[in-house]
């Protein structure tokens, strides 16, 4: 029996040679008819016998194109029209977009074999790509997915690229990027002064970096900072000139059997690195490794990457490792185009390798570790940015704006969360900028108009006060550290109660104190904070967080442990004494000493006693070097007292510190030390939702924030409290740390709405 079928294709299927497949799969089965792209879907009509038209839809359901990503086939028979052949149509521009854009994708296998194959004539093109491989989201302005809606809309196919283009069968078809020497993108050199360098561009970049310069190198989503990587001088000169001393600098290998020789790596991150995602991944460095000892100081933990563009892999051909790290200023957004370079060249970089295909959406590389056997974001951006975090329900559209640090947005539709690429922290005027002109951008690329703005409850965070400043249906505030939670909770697909441990640097709390040691329970509708772990006043507030002996001293004085203040003293004899008398003031006199229950500070006061950190030059700085010493075949732990107090769990710390300063002064060893404080944390973890657990009957424990970064107290607590059978949940589509937050408040808002319909 003959009949005509309408199919409707959702998810990511559009930019990875979906209608190609189509094409290829109808021929193959002799069916009539046509495909097309439309901004909500792929459309397909086909024609022929029953039981073929089932073996079709099977085969695209079984086999879809390895980039793809279906999330639902919806069919519906219509009148047949008994013609024959089958054909690709022109996309049709009108409607709701709610597909899934693609992401930008790493070079694949055919096309590195032609790049450096001499017979091939894209042989050695530094923008080679195929409809597998290349920009995605970088250079989309508008969907569907068109060459004409791309920064590529300006170069004219030769005749032999426009075959390709043209040709369903081959693996060029409809590839948006495609060029090759003769029509497409060219690179070109410019000096500190922006002035063309001659010669070969690639040659001459090869031998500047070779003598020590420093160059920006143009990506995809925005300009690398490059040097040798085993070099002190070349690295030190970068610290210097971009003031970054101390946080660790990403490496770009050759290859992975490079990056081997010089870091362990396991299957997880090897299949990590690979990925057509290409982020950077944290590993650890051998102790025989020639990289500079400047590139990680903190830390025996490297960000590696391999190769994700042609240009990449022709330039480290030649000169591999490289470090690559982000081309801005302190604070400052990624620079993306010749306009934002003019102020780096000279100042920080030497010289530019740039090229003349426009970057429509700057993009930072994505950084993620394994822990537990999972992959744990740090950042999330190129790679994985624009992906859909399916939602566990439905509503109307919202705008998440997130927080102050690590900032990244949200925006909904049904069952849908799309996470912005990372902004940055926006205390720098630029990086506000570059927030309110990519939420706009957002917005109108999916073409969603927010009904609901969700923001962190701190009235003076800049997302904040944007929120405030939007007109909306409604505006929600989300506390800090319950959107942490429903980050978990979305990421995972969670809708029943659950007790959330939320552990961070810093939260407005809803008392007015500065949280970051929290328990709650409750659901995406609230939460309740059952317990947290105990106040100690901040002297300076921000100035603590930058000083951690501030955050000590604080501590010490509100646990009446004098002996602190002599340590400090004798540990950085660099503070004046005055200065720590004034301090000391503050405290005693509650002025500018907020109170904080934040594990992050926690750590801060344990790294100070230690003198591993007088002033943070980067955030989370004390934290690193504390983990960095970890014995991590210690066992052991320190004592801690849990006290119910108003009906709610507070964790005192106070026997542990004493402890701690007990093992200091006999010249204990201070990686035994610092093992004992991460099992104390676990143990107090772990004992914490045995309690809760008893009394609020819930058994799931979710995970979140940016103190989950540190994998050793990550994996030890999901360990601890496996054993205890609980069912753990944590992060492993979105970071832990404030850049997962925005999630949390879409979830919430959208749940407080359901609860009220």
């Amino acid at each position: 029996m003959r009949k005509r079928t309408a199919l409707k294709i959702t998810g990511r299927v559009q930019g990875v040679g979906f209608r190609p497949t189509v094409y290829r799969y109808a021929r193959e089965f002799g069916l009539a008819g046509h495909v097309f792209n439309d901004p909500s879907a792929v459309i397909i009509e086909a024609e022929g016998d029953a039981e073929t038209l089932r073996l079709f839809i099977d085969k695209l359901e079984c086999s879809p194109p390895p980039l793809a990503r279906i999330e639902s086939i919806t069919s519906t028979d219509i009148s047949l029209e008994n013609n024959t052949g089958f054909s690709i149509l022109p996309s049709a521009s009108n409607g709701s977009v709610f597909l899934e854009v693609p992401h930008d994708l790493a070079t694949c296998a055919n096309c590195r074999r032609e790049l450096f194959d001499p017979s091939d004539r894209r042989f050695k093109y530094p923008f080679i790509n195929c409809t597998n491989c290349g920009p995605r989201f970088t250079i989309i302005n508008a969907v569907p997915y068109d060459r004409d809606r791309t920064s590529m809309r300006t170069f004219t196919m030769c005749k032999e690229c426009q075959d390709e283009y043209d040709d369903p069968a081959n693996r060029r078809f409809d590839a948006q990027p495609n060029a090759c020497a003769v029509c497409g993108p060219k690179l070109s050199l410019i000096d500190a002064a922006g002035k063309p360098i001659s010669g070969d561009p690639l040659d001459k970049t090869i031998e500047l970096l070779q003598s020590g310069a420093i160059g920006a190198i143009k990506g995809l989503g925005g300009y690398h900072l490059a040097c040798l990587a085993t070099t002190d001088t070349a690295i030190a000169a970068l610290r210097l000139r971009k003031h970054r001393p101390h946080k660790a600098l990403a490496i770009m290998f050759a290859s992975a059997s490079a990056a081997a020789q010089e870091v362990f790596l396991s299957a997880d991150e090897l299949s990590l690195l690979q990925s057509p995602e290409r982020p950077v991944v944290i590993c650890k460095r051998k102790a025989d490794s020639r990289l500079s000892s400047q590139i990680s100081p903190d830390t025996n933990d490297i960000g590696v990457m391999l190769p994700y563009t042609p240009l990449h892999l022709l330039l480290l051909e030649k000169l591999s490792p490289l470090v690559m790290t982000s081309c801005n200023r302190l604070d400052e957004p990624l620079a993306c185009d010749e306009k934002e370079l003019q102020s780096l060249l000279g100042t920080i970089a030497d010289f530019a390798l740039t090229h003349n295909r426009p970057i429509v959406r700057r993009c930072d590389d994505s950084v993620v570790k394994i822990a537990y056997g999972k992959p744990l974001f740090i950042r999330r951006s190129r790679g994985y940015t624009p992906d859909i975090i399916r939602l566990p329900f439905s509503g109307p559209a919202v705008l998440a704006v997130g927080g102050q640090l690590k900032n990244t947005f949200c925006i909904t539709r049904p069952y849908q969360a799309i996470i912005s690429q990372h902004i940055g922290d926006l205390d720098e005027f630029t990086t506000f900028t570059f927030f309110k002109e990519s939420i706009r951008d957002f917005c109108d690329f999916f073409k969603v108009a927010p009904r609901i703005i969700a923001h962190d409850l701190h009235p003076d965070y800049a997302s904040t006060r944007f929120a405030q400043a939007l007109e909306a249906d409604r505006k929600i505030a989300v506390q800090h550290h319950h959107a942490h939670i429903a980050a978990c909770m979305a990421e995972n697909q969670l809708t029943k109660p659950v007790i959330g441990v939320a552990l961070d640097g810093t939260g407005y709390g809803d008392d007015g104190a500065i949280w970051g040691g929290e328990f709650f329970v409750g659901d995406l509708g609230g939460f309740t904070r059952a317990a947290h772990f105990e106040y100690f006043p901040l002297p300076g507030g921000d100035a603590a967080i930058e000083h951690p002996w501030r955050s000590a001293l604080g501590y010490g004085i509100a646990q009446n442990i004098p002996e602190v203040k002599d340590l400090l003293a004798a540990l950085y004899p660099q503070i004046p004494l005055s200065e720590i008398g004034v301090v000391i003031g503050m405290i005693n006199q509650k002025l500018n000493s907020p109170l904080t229950s934040s594990a992050g500070r926690l750590f801060d006061v344990v790294a100070a006693l230690f003198g591993l950190c007088a002033t943070a030059t980067y955030e989370g700085q004390a934290a690193i070097r504390l983990q960095q010493i970890a014995d991590t075949a210690c066992k052991e732990a320190y004592p801690f007292t849990i006290k119910n107090e108003s009906n709610t769990d507070i964790i005192y710390f106070a026997d542990m510190v004493r402890s701690i300063l007990m093992d200091l002064s006999k010249g204990a060893d201070k990686s035994a030390i610092s093992a004992r404080f991460h099992n104390t944390l676990t143990q107090a973890i772990v004992q914490e939702c045995l309690a809760l657990r008893a009394g609020q009957k819930i058994n799931s424990v979710a995970l979140s924030g940016g103190v989950f970064q540190n994998d050793l107290l990550l994996e030890r607590t999901i360990a601890e409290l496996s054993k205890a059978d609980f069912a753990v949940y944590h992060h492993t589509k979105v970071p832990p740390n404030d850049a997962g937050i925005a999630l949390g408040q879409a979830s919430m808002a959208l749940a407080q709405v359901q609860n009220k319909e």
